[in-house]
């Protein structure tokens, strides 16, 4: 991680200083040779050595003029799969000696959501009494590589960056866009980018058309930037152990999982990205899974994953309506007492289909758990309590978003509910742009901060 950065902001013309404990290292990266057995790190090696703005040195006295620290050691985990932060720490209690008022100090080892604040940042104050807040810019931009791709590489894969401060985060993401030649984008943008379209999302070279190559989005959060490198290669993790239980299944029904996967390869649509949510709906997700277990169990093998992928999202409705019930109790409320107003019967946003559709669960757990409910989707008048979406945001007390039709989004985004009744806006979609939601109601989401 750290010799390629180094190559990349050398080769930008910024004064670059490869700081290494092991002389080994030095003396090699020092004589053009790169530890890395990877050409291209060896061609961008002799760039940024020709360049004479890579210096190598293992002595920490030399860095004291820097003005800007990225930390790339290691992070392993222990024999009892604890994360040792003992390198992390060290490389920590160095820059101590030379971390200067304003200098930048970026982390982009990878850490669990937490690190920075409670370990690396109480560090420097124990050591220097200097505040991350108005002293100096403490960041974490998680590396991203992948050896032995021919194209994806430091210099243009997409970065995130998370600091304790809006301000810092900005400076830091200015100095990625230096390097990188990318743009900086605001993570509440992406989805606008990528989801809000019915154009495919990926070029030919498999590149998201929408998330330049290069480019830095800003975090909201310092935590939030560590979560993302944890939390997306969870996902893969759990993903390819997805991909195990069905290459299982595939051996007892006799069946190919190369071929199947290379066919479920040609479908355009439906690849993500993955959101959280009230629940899933629909003739294919909330059902095929069942349809593919029950073959399999029949064949003898009982899928675990696929058991408890179904059982997450069959819950997530039990799951919204607590937190729910959780925050009428914070907020001194007897949710007994209320009204609500269900939005949405469909399954998924702007169609007339509810097979399968969380709204059913919804309104169980609702009828069971508020004074009364309502009930509003343009597409099932039927089932609708009125036609009228104004007079029943009027007379309820808790609106629960089911499905994210744009029709809701805009009326939500116009409406002025500061004269309402109105007390806890709970959003399952996580499609609501807070900031537009008046002050003195309550707002919540599947996964979002309050």
């Amino acid at each position: 991680v750290g010799l390629p950065l180094a190559c990349l902001t050398a080769s930008k013309g910024i004064e670059t200083i490869g700081f290494d404990l092991n002389k080994k290292k030095i003396e090699l990266i020092s004589n053009g040779i790169s530890p890395i057995r990877d050409k291209s790190v060896s061609t961008e090696l002799d760039i940024a050595l020709k360049s004479d703005n890579l210096s190598l040195s293992n002595s920490i006295d030399d860095l004291s003029e820097c003005n800007i620290y990225l930390v790339c050691v290691p992070t392993p985990i222990l024999e009892n799969k604890q994360p040792d932060l003992s390198i992390l720490l060290n490389a920590t209690e160095m820059i101590c000696e030379v971390l200067k008022t304003d200098d930048i100090l970026i982390i982009e080892s990878t850490v669990f959501p937490g690190t920075c604040e409670d370990y690396v940042e109480k560090l420097i104050f124990d050591k220097t009494n200097m505040d991350s807040r108005k002293d100096y810019v403490l960041s974490h931009c998680p590396e991203r590589v992948n050896p032995g791709d021919p194209y994806w590489n430091t210099s243009n894969i997409p970065r995130v960056i998370g600091s304790t401060t809006k301000e810092g985060n900005l400076k830091a993401a200015q100095f990625y866009a230096q390097i990188l030649e990318g743009e900086i984008i605001e993570v509440k943008d992406i989805q606008k980018r990528i989801c809000r379209s019915s154009l495919p999302t990926h070029d030919e070279n498999n590149n998201k058309k929408n998330i330049p190559n290069g480019s830095i989005t800003l975090m909201e959060t310092i935590r939030d930037a560590e979560a993302v490198k944890a939390m997306e290669n969870t996902v893969r993790d759990v993903n390819i152990a997805f991909v195990n239980e069905l290459a299982k299944i595939s051996r007892v029904l006799k069946l190919d999982i190369v071929d199947i996967i290379d066919g479920m390869e040609t479908k355009p649509f439906g690849k993500g990205p993955y959101y959280p949510g009230i629940g899933v709906g629909g003739h294919c997700i909330a059902v095929d899974p069942e349809w593919l277990k029950n073959a399999s169990n029949k064949a003898g093998y009982f899928p675990e994953m696929i058991n408890l992928a179904r059982h997450t999202n069959n819950e997530m409705a039990v799951f919204a309506v607590n937190i729910i019930k959780d925050l009428c109790q914070k907020s001194g409320l007897n949710h007994k007492d209320l009204n609500c107003l269900l939005l949405g019967v469909s399954y998924k946003k702007n169609i007339d289909d509810s097979r399968e559709s969380p709204f059913y669960t919804v309104e169980e757990l609702a009828k069971d758990t508020f004074k009364s409910i309502s009930v509003y989707d343009p597409f099932f008048p039927e089932i609708s309590t009125s036609n009228n979406l104004e007079t029943l945001v009027n007379n309820t007390d808790i609106i629960i978003l089911i499905t994210n039709h744009d029709i809701f989004v805009d009326f939500i985004h116009s409406f002025d509910f500061s004269n309402t009744t109105v007390k806890i806006m709970f959003d399952g979609r996580n499609c609501i742009d807070s900031n537009k939601i008046a002050g003195n109601i309550i707002y919540s989401g599947i996964g979002i901060r309050n």
